[in-house]
This record gives structure tokens, C-alpha cells and sequence, in this order.
């Protein structure tokens, strides 16, 4: 069940701190108890808002896949698979449950990169792990196409993803095709390394290469086919940006060979061997394209190239439906206002995924399926979020790259969630406003956040690192709701099974330590000031000073929705969902619109339980 994540998440997550100085992160947490305490005193006293007192009332019946996904394909031309929240809410058993409908022809990443990453298992319980190649390859007969606004290193692409479908025989050749891709070479993933700070970057190279990409300097998958001279200019001029931030900091390669092998050497392989051979290369031009010539155009297991924009469309008019896979997510997206500071380097909202898809919008049904996970919800990575346990950037600052960085004895690690929770929740006022606590001399939030990542196993598919978890946000979740339309997954809800008691955030108290205004598009934000679900959401600068408003809802511990749990086992299905998970299903319908059409309830991709509404 939820609670037998835990046993995985510290042999995935055990690496050593690489960026951060030596810092007493139990002071730091000290601290961090003292300025919100301070921030209490000043909220304490907010009215109570009417929506606290709202009641739920619905009631939820389990439906097969048939009864309420098959319509909605039906009715859809394109399906758009969309991260509701911060990435990593779970897409891929969605994915792979659209993605076996037989109408469904094609299956497609159209942009991003390697920076995403999701695991999958074959019908035999194989196990692969794809961080660019679409699911879908794992389905028989259906194409998988990876599009030209995709940002692809194509040596890892084979290397870390194709080989595993060569070693296992997977039938592919011809069902993969790559697009004109723009290329992630090692200088762009050396920039990410050398230019980052913690806990901002997957080292993947997006930010160098999507810069590249606008600038219109680096290459495409055609250079690499077709002149070779015309390829090694564009490649010595794009790489004038990493020369330029060595000179700039002072930097030689030898100290960019140590850190290389610095953030390698907990025997974890964050920069490969082939970056590192680039750095020593004198001809770093001739290394590069003799590297590719070997290793992608001359590759016979290399996938093919095609028109990949041309072959979604040809599939449309053809009759069959497209898949549309999205990386990260609505608020990662770079398109995204509210968290533009912090987000990724694509648009990876639905309108990003539409406009590189590359169709003619007004001639077929688009359809999003938004996914969020709860409880739980997680992000990595800086920036605002009010929902969030502790500061997003609070590990990675004070030390902390993975929770196995945590000072011996802390919290008598593992962490005692239930007891850990239990305070937290009862530290919600009848105001909803959570009075800090300490717990073992730690801030209780901290506490909270080690707990819960230790628990539901919240540690990064691409990176490692712990992801910072926190209570399903209504606030966020009503604009996702306006802009990609009401359909919603509610990934890993069997976690539930081990809460006696719930949150969720129905709205922001906004709260300046120094007493400060904030302007966030016309509207002047003053202490005491209230963003509530429906309301315009503030932009980053104002939501660092927000709080949540936290509504509070019993557990379900005695009815758990865990497919293996005896009670699941053996209630009578198809059944109707117990009335506390119903309560809380009502809750994040009744305060964002949403209409809830599956939860997961077990991490096997056929561990999903879809809803119709009873009551």
C-alpha cells in the first residue's frame, strides 16, 4: 500500500549533499519555526471564511474504464495526457490506459526533453525506465513519435533509453520516429552543471539548450544528416557561450574535469563519461561530430527520422486519434506567469503541447485529462508554493540533497509519520490557519516534509532528489480547471489509507515579515489579505508571503482503497467509494470545478479505479 514506498525511497534516494556548504540545518530549521511563529501571531486573528464550513455531499460509484474513459475518447480527436500541478503527479497510467484504446493510432512527446522521466513495465513485468521516448512503445502496433520541438541528446536518448528496447527485443524500428529535434550537446549539459544552483536544475541541459534553440545557434537532427562542415560552424559558434562563462568565471577545464567527477563520486553518474571525454577533447568540434556520425547517423539501431508534425496530422485525417504525452506540467510551464521565475524551458501547459503539435486547431476535439497527486502533492525544484510543507529551496540550501543527508538521529529516522501528522493536522486552527509547532526540536513542517517524502517515497525520477510534498492546492487547481478543462486523475489516493485526518488548501492568507504591499497585476496585496479558489491567482513575488487556508477532512483508515488491502479485496465490486474518500473527492470538485474521472489506487499501472458520480 502507500506506506511500502518508503522501503525504496532510500536506496533510490541515497546520494551525498554535492552543492551546499556544511550548515546546522537543525538550527536553520529552528529558524525557520521562529519566522513563521512570527507570521502566526500576525494571521492568528483572520476571520473565519463561510467556505470552511462547506459540507460534501457527493457520492462516488467505481465504474469500469469502458463507462467513463472510452466516451471521452470517443468524442476527442487529440487527447492531451497534462501535469496539473508541479510534474510527477503520476501521468503515465493514464497514458498507457488512453494509449491501449484501439483508435488511438499514435502516441507522441512534442516537447521538452530528458528532463522528465517516468517508469513503466511491459505485460510480462519488465520494468523501463523512459525520460523522452513516448510510452506507447510498449503497446503493440501503435507509432510513437518523439516531434522537432523536442530538445534531445541523442548519444543518452540511445545509450539510456533505445538500448533498453534492443536488449529486450522490443519491436521498434518501425514504430519510433524522430523528428528534426534540436540537439542537447555536452557543452549544454556542462552549462547546466556549472551555472545552476542547487536544487534549481535536472542537469539535463534545458536551460543552455532551449537558449541556444531561441538564439537560433545550435543544431537540429538534420545538421548532423546532411553538411558536415555547415554543422561544425554552428556547433564552434554556439559554443562560445560555454568559453565565454569559463573566461567570465575564471574557470579552466581541469577544475570543470574535478567538479565532474566531484558530483560523480557517491557512485551515482550525473555527468557520463562522454561529457567528461569532451572536456579533455582538444578538437571539441571534430569530438562532437565524429561521436554523432558513429554513434546516431551511422547507428543502423539508431531510430528512424521522419516529419513528425506531417505524420500527426496524416493521422488525423486518416481518422485515428493522437496521444499527446506531456512533460511536467501546467505551473512548470514556461509559459506559465504565475511561476515564470522557476519554471521549465518549455511550454509544457496543454496550449504549449497544442501549438507544437502542429494540427489545425479548429478542425478537431482536443480533449486534456489534467493529473494531480494526493495526498502528497509534491514538487521539486525553487519557487513559490504556498501548499508546500517547508520552503522548496530548504534542503537543497542547508545541505541536504537527498533525506540520507539528514544528521544521524534525526527525528529517529525513519521518521514517525502518523505521530509527526497528527500534530501538524491538529495544529489547524478553526480559522484554517496552521500554528507552527516543533516536534524532536525541529520545525514541525520540516518534520512533515522528511516524513511524508520518506513515507510516499518522493524522491525525483530524474534527479534523486526529495521532493518537497505538502496538501492538494484548490487555489492552483481552479485556475488549471478554467484553462485545460475539467477532466482530472487523482494519482496515488490510496496514500490516504494511513491519514486519520486531511487538508485541503481553499485559500492563501497573505503575510509580509516586514509588513510590506505586494503588486500582482493591478492588485496591491496588504497583510491579512485572502486569495481564495476562484480568485486570480498572485504572481511569484507576491506568493513567497502566502500562507494556506487549510480545510480539514477525516481519513479513511478503515476502509483502505489500496488494491491489495483485504478490505478491497473483498468488498463486492463494482462498489460505491467509502463516504470519506467520497468527501474528500467532493471537496476538490466543489472548490475548483474539477470532475474527478479516476484515482490510482496502487502504483501497478491497472491500479485505477474510475468514478461516476452517484449522488
Amino acid at each position: 500500500m502507500a506506506g511500502t514506498a518508503a522501503a525504496g525511497f532510500g536506496a533510490a534516494c541515497a546520494l551525498k549533499p554535492i552543492y551546499a556548504e556544511s550548515v546546522d540545518i537543525k538550527e536553520q530549521s529552528r529558524k525557520l519555526y521562529e519566522s513563521r511563529l512570527k507570521a502566526y501571531e500576525e494571521m492568528k486573528n483572520v476571520a473565519k471564511i463561510p467556505e470552511l464550513n462547506y459540507t460534501p455531499t457527493a457520492r462516488y460509484t467505481e465504474a469500469s474504464k469502458e463507462e467513463v474513459l472510452y466516451p471521452i475518447i470517443e468524442k476527442s480527436d487529440v487527447l492531451m495526457v497534462a501535469g496539473a500541478f508541479f510534474g510527477d503527479e503520476g501521468k503515465g497510467k493514464t497514458v498507457d490506459a488512453i494509449a491501449t484504446h484501439p483508435k488511438v493510432g499514435v502516441v507522441v512527446r512534442v516537447n521538452s526533453g530528458e528532463n522528465a522521466g517516468h517508469t513503466v513495465f511491459d505485460s510480462a513485468g519488465k520494468k523501463y525506465v523512459f525520460h523522452l521516448a513516448p510510452s506507447g512503445l510498449l503497446i503493440p502496433g501503435k507509432i510513437n513519435l518523439v516531434g522537432p520541438e523536442c530538445v534531445m541528446d541523442p548519444i543518452s536518448f540511445f545509450r539510456e533509453e533505445v538500448s533498453q528496447l534492443v536488449e529486450n527485443k522490443v519491436d521498434y524500428l518501425d514504430r519510433l520516429y524522430i523528428g528534426n529535434c534540436h540537439i542537447v550537446t555536452p557543452y549544454h549539459k556542462l552549462l547546466d552543471l556549472l551555472a545552476s544552483g542547487a536544487n534549481a536544475s535536472t542537469l539535463k541541459g534545458m536551460s543552455p539548450a532551449h537558449a541556444s534553440k531561441v538564439k537560433k545557434r545550435g543544431i537540429r537532427m538534420d545538421h548532423l544528416y546532411n553538411n558536415r562542415e555547415v554543422a561544425e560552424k554552428r556547433l564552434q559558434k554556439d559554443m562560445e557561450d560555454y568559453f565565454g562563462f569559463l573566461a567570465r568565471a575564471g574557470m579552466t577545464e581541469e577544475k570543470v574535469l574535478e567538479i565532474c567527477k566531484s558530483v560523480n563520486s557517491d557512485g551515482t553518474i550525473r555527468v557520463q563519461q562522454y561529457i567528461m571525454d569532451f572536456v579533455t577533447a582538444k578538437d571539441k568540434v571534430k569530438y562532437l561530430m565524429d561521436l554523432y556520425e558513429v554513434e546516431v547517423i551511422n547507428n543502423s539501431k539508431f531510430p528512424k527520422r521522419a516529419d513528425v508534425s506531417y505524420m500527426i496530422r496524416d493521422t488525423l485525417k486518416n481518422g485515428s486519434k493522437v496521444l499527446v504525452e506531456g512533460p511536467q506540467s501546467y505551473w512548470l510551464s514556461n509559459a506559465s506567469e504565475k511561476f515564470w521565475e522557476s519554471s521549465t524551458s518549455a511550454q509544457t501547459c496543454a496550449g504549449g503541447l497544442a501549438a507544437t503539435t502542429r494540427f489545425n486547431l479548429q478542425d478537431y476535439k482536443i480533449t486534456v485529462l489534467n493529473i494531480h497527486k494526493a495526498p502528497g502533492s509534491s514538487r521539486v525544484g525553487v519557487g513559490a508554493n504556498p501548499s508546500s510543507f517547508i520552503p522548496q529551496d530548504f534542503f537543497s540550501r542547508n545541505g541536504v540533497n537527498t533525506l540520507r543527508d539528514l544528521p544521524p538521529g534525526t527525528f529517529n529516522k525513519p521518521a514517525d509519520f502518523e505521530a509527526i501528522h497528527k500534530i501538524w493536522m491538529e495544529n489547524v486552527q478553526d480559522n484554517g490557519i496552521v500554528k507552527p509547532g516543533m516536534y524532536q526540536g525541529w520545525d514541525l513542517g520540516t518534520a512533515m516534509a522528511v516524513a511524508s517524502s520518506e513515507t510516499h517515497g518522493e524522491c525525483g525520477a530524474t534527479t534523486k532528489k526529495p521532493r518537497i510534498c505538502g496538501l492538494f492546492d484548490c487555489v492552483a487547481h481552479a485556475e488549471v480547471n478554467e484553462v485545460q478543462g475539467p477532466y482530472l486523475s487523482i494519482s496515488a489516493l490510496d496514500r490516504g489509507d494511513i491519514y486519520d485526518k486531511l487538508g485541503v488548501i481553499i485559500a492563501y492568507a497573505y503575510n509580509h515579515p516586514e509588513g510590506k504591499e505586494s503588486m500582482s497585476n493591478g492588485r496591491t496585496l496588504k497583510n491579512g489579505d485572502l486569495i481564495r479558489a476562484g480568485d486570480a491567482l498572485p504572481t511569484e513575488e507576491a506568493m513567497k508571503y502566502c500562507y494556506p487556508v487549510v480545510k480539514t477532512l477525516d481519513g479513511w483508515k478503515d476502509t483502505p482503497l489500496y488494491a491489495g488491502s483485504d478490505w478491497w479485496k473483498k468488498v463486492k465490486h463494482p462498489t460505491e467509494l467509502p463516504k470519506k474518500v467520497c468527501d474528500f473527492i467532493g471537496t476538490i470538485e466543489h472548490f475548483t470545478g474539477a470532475q474527478v474521472v479516476s484515482i490510482g489506487n496502487g502504483p501497478k499501472g491497472d491500479q485505477i479505479v474510475y468514478l461516476k458520480k452517484s449522488a
